[in-house]
């Protein structure tokens, strides 16, 4: 009876773990079908009516609404903005008359000579004019003083200034060099199809050449003002993190990183800043925030756990994506998944009221509304069996595992509930990769990084990009030294000067 009870017991626990293996494995099958076959978008669509699983009012900040003007006919509709003419009244017109001539100004009927009453605009058309090549001669003039030239029996000989190109003996003016980075990292073009249009355009250069553009343009002036955007980050209260993988060739086609660190969301002098290196560990962060002592927001990877002094800020997208991938698509709203889901909206759409409120006034409610809700979730967390290894056990740990980090946001009005903006960032090089896939070498992963620096940064501050850049390159190279700090600081993207010719 003993060895009976002891076979029940064993076979229980053997079924246990095979019905506990079963459904993860089920989990996993339902999450890659979704991967492959489901949407993408995490959004999640509330049904009017439908009860919050918090037992409260699931609001959400009201969009703004303007009223709208209408005409009355017979019935009332609304009245046409005229969007198709404020675009039209942008571009200077080229008149093209279309007059009859000839026998056609004949009348068809009497045959008498037809007299013009009058003409109207019957249609208008925008006319795209491709891309073209000026060549422009820079001659300089010489001068002679003749007093001087007879004192010191020899001639006395002044030359009008002409400004420097910024690479000497190449064909890559400022303005090509410009676009080509345009190009390249505004559009995501890669070399070999810019190469293709630059030679329609009568300009036969290769791919190679323009990569040793982007190279040594950072080399000579980027990279000093990157080195400045470096220090003045480091000046900021509050940066988000994030890294991506990337290949370079001269690696022997192994991965290298990508990492991007910014400045906070209402920082005046907002600035993004892009790093390259071989590897992904804490060393590249202690590398490049050194004694830092901000808030850094970042995903929770053990790199960013290493620095000492700065405060980390936990992602709350990332609590939710957890809960998202917990939640079975067909299943009622009801799961416990569906209700961690629940939690993190309620949290993002509060911030989201809050919004236009001061530091202090979201302070304020972060400290007696988001908190009180941040406890009820995490004691719900703590309330929960659940199977381990599943998606929603990873989620649920991961949420009490880093709780300290996602309470951080409550300290300040200025820091935000996820690290989308780090990511956001990083998109922009993700999307870059995917047409020009790998870097030859480290000197160009590297520029590239320098780069994006730039114009990310000047983006944030509302500026044309290539016009940025292309000034940079047509008064950096006039420059005596770049290596003082007072002459780059002209060149930031918010100096008044840079401000004023470059949007």
């Amino acid at each position: 009876m003993e060895s009976q009870d002891k076979v029940i017991e064993s076979l229980t626990k053997t079924i246990e773990i095979m019905t506990n293996e079963l459904s993860l494995l089920r989990e996993q099958i339902e999450y890659l079908r979704q991967k492959l076959y489901g949407k993408s978008s995490e959004k999640v669509v509330y049904q009017p009516g439908q009860l919050s699983f918090l037992g409260r009012k699931f609001s959400l900040k009201k969009k703004l609404t303007y009223p709208v003007e209408t005409e009355t006919i017979t019935y009332k509709r609304k009245k046409a903005k005229g969007v198709r003419q404020a675009i039209f009244s942008q571009f200077t017109p080229e008149i093209v008359h279309h007059e009859l001539q000839g026998e056609d100004c004949t009348c068809p009927d009497c045959h008498g000579q037809l007299k013009e009453i009058g003409s109207t605009v019957q249609r208008q058309e925008l006319v795209f004019i491709p891309a073209q090549l000026k060549r422009i001669d820079h001659v300089q003039h010489a001068y002679k003083c003749q007093a001087c030239s007879q004192k010191n029996l020899s001639d006395k000989i002044i030359k009008a200034p002409i400004p420097k190109a910024p690479l000497a003996h190449s064909l890559g003016s400022a303005s090509i060099i410009a676009h080509t980075i345009h190009q390249k990292f505004n559009l995501k073009v890669p070399n070999y199809r810019q190469e293709e249009d630059w030679n329609k355009l009568g300009l036969p250069i290769s791919r190679k050449e323009i990569a040793n553009w982007h190279i040594k343009s950072s080399q000579y002036y980027f990279e000093p003002i990157y080195n400045l955007l470096h220090e003045k980050l480091l000046e900021q209260p509050i940066l988000h993190a994030d890294e991506t993988s990337y290949k370079v060739l001269e690696n022997d086609s192994q991965l290298t990183f990508y990492w991007t660190f910014l400045s906070g969301k209402h920082e005046k002098k907002g600035i993004t800043l892009y790093h390259h290196d071989k590897r992904r560990s804490g060393l590249v962060v202690e590398e490049v925030l050194g004694d830092y002592a901000g808030y850094v927001h970042c995903d929770m990877w053990s790199a960013y756990r290493q620095l000492d002094k700065a405060q980390l800020v936990g992602c709350w997208a990332h609590v939710r994506r957890k809960f998202f991938e917990a939640t079975p698509k067909k299943t009622d709203k009801t799961s416990l998944g569906a209700k961690g889901l629940a939690y993190c909206d309620r949290l993002f759409a509060l911030e989201n009221d809050w919004t236009d409120l001061s530091t202090e006034e979201r302070l304020h409610k972060r400290q007696t509304e988001l908190a009180p809700l941040m406890d009820e979730f995490f004691d719900w967390c703590r309330n929960q069996a659940v199977l381990p290894g599943s998606k929603l056990g990873t989620a649920i740990e991961y949420s009490l595992k880093y709780e300290t980090t996602f309470r951080t946001v409550l300290s300040d009005g200025d820091l935000v509930l996820s690290n989308n903006m780090a990511e956001r960032a990083m998109k922009t090089l993700v999307m870059g990769r995917k047409n020009w896939l790998f870097s030859q070498s480290f000197e160009g992963a590297k520029s590239t990084a320098i780069i994006l620096s730039l114009l990310e940064t000047a983006k944030r501050h509302g500026l044309d990009a290539e016009k940025y850049m292309t000034y940079l390159l047509e008064h950096l190279p006039n420059e005596e030294t770049l290596a003082k700090k007072e002459v780059l600081e002209a060149y930031l993207p918010w100096a008044e000067n840079i401000q004023e010719k470059c949007k």
